[in-house]
């Protein structure tokens, strides 16, 4: 697929799924067409004097419900030329070694700690970068040797960590990173950006057909999820290209996919009530996009990020009425519901940020303190057992035995697992010296079993 950008002077100047749909809720099957439906967002409009929408007689607008709740740049990817300290591949090469290692005490060794960060060494690389480094905050693939046409280092920001701190305070943070690796050559190279929109809207969005679209891509395809009693779940416009846009409906999309339920926090703050569906409008750009606009640095997309939301919204893609009694596209007006959307670096809105964030990748607490107490539960059931405080101690008394039959000693068994989730979760420096968590297991498990040989005594 093709599309097509302007020179770089172009750029100067409702309800949401019930907690049950919401459980079985995903993108669906891609559809090529639209379904029978109305020839705008707000069905089968006709002017106040009943002819068909026109440059003179606009459409009725919802644009009083229009409610801004997020944007920005939700994904950056960055390049760092330079070439990486000899001492340093050394290093990676090693503990990439001891990631591969069957023995899963080896595979806890690796990583490494780089100013706040304790990042996984992965024991695999990816074509081009045999060195990958991953926390919560970014994921780096290195390059061993200087080239002319490879990064020393291309880095993924995690969106999270940009609702935290923001572009600058994320790439300083970086930069801090990728000096400690080698010499770096330059300002950090754009890679990718995705700029985005969160709203709220009266406007029922599935009444979109493909013919309301004014865009330059090629191809685009409508996304139903029949699962839902909304199907309509968003529009994907441009796939394949160096520049697509989505529109899709995020609560689904977290709910079932990302899983980034920090968002409900930052949208809370700018009147979004639960219930509420929120659409997201993004535009993934790639590197040669950027080019062919003069966004080459990250100073570049900072000083033209709201003139590139001009351009996106503007002449790379709109949302129009149709006019059929005019045969030029490029003449037919704007949705109200657009001119929103592609106006809104122009209001004064705040941007509030995640008021708590860690570098860490920490399992949900849904997670840990319900399916986590699926094997105590479990070994309660079927032992007859209804107290918790015996089925904790009988528990721990079995587990001893169970792995001492295995030939280790339990609390070996418990180190062995956290140290290998503490590189999981970049939570601990396994090679400092670590709480001992497993330490005090094994002396509950050995008070339980000195009560219980009491009571047996006894009797």
């Amino acid at each position: 697929m093709s599309t097509q950008t302007p020179k770089a002077s172009a750029l100067s100047g409702n309800t949401i799924p019930t907690n049950e749909q919401q459980e079985r809720a995903a993108l669906g099957d891609v559809s090529g067409d639209a379904r029978e439906s109305a020839r705008t967002v707000h069905g089968d409009k006709r002017g106040e004097e009943g002819t068909p929408p026109s440059n003179t007689v606009p459409s009725n607008d919802n644009t009083d419900k229009f409610k801004v709740l997020r944007f920005g740049v939700d994904s950056l990817y960055l390049s760092y030329r330079g070439k990486l300290a000899d001492d340093w591949n050394f290093k990676l090469d090693e503990l990439k070694t001891k990631a591969q290692s069957e023995d899963e005490a080896e595979q806890a060794l690796a990583q490494v700690a780089i100013n706040s960060h304790i990042f996984e060494v992965r024991d695999k690389g990816v074509p081009r970068f045999p060195y990958v480094l991953v926390d919560n905050c970014f994921y780096i693939k290195i390059n061993r040797k200087q080239s002319h046409t490879l990064p020393m280092a291309h880095v993924q920001i995690s969106s999270e960590y940009l609702a935290a701190v923001g572009l600058e305070a994320a790439e300083m943070d970086l930069r801090i990173v990728i000096n400690t690796l080698g010499q770096v050559e330059g300002e950090a190279s754009v890679s990718r950006a995705d700029l985005f929109l969160d709203f709220s809207c009266a406007d029922n969005l599935a009444k979109i057909e493909q013919g309301d679209w004014v865009t330059r891509a090629n191809l685009m395809a409508k996304y139903f999820d029949c699962r839902l009693e909304e199907p309509f779940t968003g529009w994907v416009i441009g796939m394949g290209g160096n520049l697509h846009a989505r529109l899709y409906e995020k609560v689904v999309e977290i709910v079932n996919k990302s899983h980034k339920v920090y968002l409900f926090e930052l949208w809370k703050a700018n009147g979004w009530q639960l219930g509420d569906k929120v659409w997201r409008m993004e535009f993934q750009t790639e590197k040669q996009t950027l080019k062919e606009l003069d966004i080459l640095t990250l100073s570049d997309l900072l000083k033209h990020q709201a003139a590139l939301w001009h351009y996106l919204t503007h002449d790379w893609l709109r949302l129009s009425i149709p006019n059929p009694n005019d045969s030029k596209r490029d003449r037919w007006p704007n949705h109200p519901l657009w001119d929103a959307i592609a106006d809104v670096y122009a209001l004064p809105i705040d941007q509030p940020r995640l008021q708590r964030f860690r570098p860490a990748r920490l399992p949900a607490d849904d997670r840990l303190f319900v399916h986590g107490l699926g094997g105590l539960t479990s070994f309660m059931a079927s032992r007859g057992i209804e107290d918790f405080g015996e089925g904790l101690g009988e528990y721990l008394h079995q587990a001893t035995q169970f792995h001492a039959s295995k030939g280790e000693p339990f609390h070996s068994y418990v180190e062995r697992k956290v140290k290998a989730k503490n590189r999981k979760y970049n939570t601990i420096n396994n090679q400092k010296n670590m709480v001992g968590a497993s330490r005090r297991l094994q002396e509950e498990a050995d008070a339980y079993q000195r009560e219980k040989d009491g009571d047996d005594g006894d009797a």
